[in-house]
């Protein structure tokens, strides 16, 4: 099972709180998840992708998520991999990249019934989710509009059948949305969302604060720092809210929330 973690954020923000320091941090889930890892963010509006899998990893530290610590931007995200479908390598490994779009997936779908739906697009890799992903924008495109897009996608996706989960994180550099829905087994595609606000000085964390910890705090509430995250686990112990399934949710820049059964 792949792990999926995204962020929009009032300013250039970086994620090392939720990879390091949260309650359960996000690196950890690379330990069930052994196959790549990657982070994708946006610089001047471009879309940067940094990710790698297990071949290219080697004997190196065993996913370099050092790199972590020297991404910052208004929108991340991350996504470590347990494959299913194609090799072990760099270019199978996600975030995936597309006119712009950043795109994370997590579960499987119908690969070949897919491929045959693809009009202008050639997929750079072996998986299914990329696959999805390339289905997903052409779709958008198709319609002019985002919504219709991605429900038409999906449905075309669940029409092939012989798929397990959808969820996704995605951003077109200004929005972040993310999507979850399952065949089977909901518990295990689980998807969640946390707004934080630094801004009233109100956060706070029942982990063991050690001074890295509120200096951080400290940090993020004299620059006013406001953020969205979206997470497959419950990083913290504050109050994340479970995306019910077969349900977007879509966070402008204002960082409104909005939430839409498809």
């Amino acid at each position: 099972m792949c792990r999926l973690l995204g962020v929009i954020a009032n300013k250039e923000v970086d994620i090392n709180f939720s990879f390091y320091l949260a309650d359960k941090p996000f690196k950890k889930l690379s330990e069930e998840n052994p196959d790549g890892w990657g982070i994708g963010y946006y610089k001047n509006g471009q879309a940067e992708i940094h990710k790698e899998g297990l071949k290219e990893v080697g004997e190196r530290e065993k996913y370099n998520l050092e790199r972590v610590k020297s991404v910052k931007s208004k929108i991340i995200i991350s996504h470590v991999r347990k494959a299913t479908h194609g090799d072990k390598s760099t270019i199978n490994a996600h975030p995936f990249v597309c006119k712009n779009w950043i795109f994370a997936h997590n579960g499987s779908v119908n690969k070949d019934c897919l491929k045959k739906d693809l009009e202008n697009c050639s997929p750079k890799g072996e998986t299914d989710s990329e696959i999805y992903f390339l289905v997903l924008i052409q779709q958008i495109e198709k319609h002019k509009d985002f919504l219709m897009g991605i429900k038409s996608g999906i449905q075309g996706v669940k029409k092939c059948g012989n798929y397990t989960g959808l969820n996704f994180i995605m951003s077109d550099g200004r929005n972040l949305f993310c999507y979850r829905d399952a065949a089977n087994y909901p518990e295990y595609y689980s998807l969640y969302y946390l707004y934080r606000d630094f801004s009233n000085g109100q956060v706070s964390f029942k982990s063991k604060e050690t001074n890295q910890l509120i200096e951080l705090m400290k940090s993020k509430s004299e620059s006013k720092e406001k953020a969205v995250l979206i997470c497959s686990e419950k990083l913290t112990y504050e109050n994340w809210q479970e995306i019910p399934l077969g349900t977007m949710i879509f966070i402008d820049s204002s960082l409104k929330i909005r939430e839409f059964k498809l």
